[in-house]
């Protein structure tokens, strides 16, 4: 004989499943104090798209205080190939991801936005890699670090090694400051360092840019390829008997 469900619980399992329901959603707080729930469906013109039910409506950016949405899976999944290395896959899936939500005031529409740039670098396109730092600039002008980290990786590859130190070491001595680096914060240190690393090697500072590596090993290894990038290195040069200062 089956045993029967009680209506009580039958009512608590509706109620756990419409608050989970609730929390799924995407909320905005405007600057005026209002909570706004529904389905963010992208940024367009300067307006976040608000899908609530069958209708959609558009709030102003200007106009917006906070966001909450998590993070679609095509970004997770553009985070999975460009720690892979695929250059063209990471492209192919963060140009419309990019497109679509660029401007948020989310952490990870930030991070796809920086990450745009550093795709196309990786992929030997100088033009689109310039133009995507200037646009990333422009949808995040308070980006800072992540903006001057983009910057500094283009001034790298044009061979332009002063200006992109400029740009490092205020965030690499902000990084050696910090014991403790949020999600994201982590690895645009990681990205700093080793791109720092990179341009004292360019000046033979071999001791310093193998201390910079290590840091990226041991403390700010949130993006995987940078931290293989800074292992090899640390290991090459800890092979020509090179030392931390």
């Amino acid at each position: 004989m089956k045993a029967s469900v009680s209506p009580v619980a039958t009512i608590f399992t509706l109620l756990a499943l419409s608050c989970l329901a609730a929390f799924a959603q995407d909320a905005v707080v405007q600057k005026d104090g209002q909570r706004r729930e529904g389905q963010i469906t992208g940024v367009k013109a300067g307006v976040v798209k608000l899908k609530v039910g069958p209708a959609e409506t558009g709030i102003p950016l200007t106009n917006v205080a906070s966001v909450s949405m998590t993070a679609p899976k095509a970004y997770t999944d553009t985070l999975a190939a460009w720690q892979a290395g695929d250059a063209k896959k990471t492209l192919s899936l963060i140009v419309p991801l990019v497109e679509t939500f660029s401007g948020l005031p989310t952490k990870w529409a930030e991070r796809a936005g920086a990450l745009l740039g550093e795709a196309y670098l990786a992929a030997g396109q100088m033009d689109k890699a310039e133009a995507a730092f200037g646009e990333f600039q422009k949808a995040y002008p308070l980006a800072g670090t992540g903006a001057d980290v983009g910057l500094a990786r283009l001034a790298i590859e044009k061979k332009k090694f002063s200006e992109a130190r400029t740009k490092l070491t205020p965030i690499a001595e902000k990084a050696k400051s910090t014991k403790l680096a949020e999600s994201g914060e982590s690895a645009v240190f990681g990205q700093a360092l080793f791109l720092l690393g990179t341009v004292q090697e360019a000046s033979a500072e071999n001791s310093e840019a193998l201390e910079n590596y290590l840091l990226v090993t041991t403390l700010f290894s949130e993006d995987k390829a940078v931290t293989q990038k800074a292992a090899d290195r640390a290991k090459a040069l800890t092979e020509k008997k090179e030392i931390v200062p």
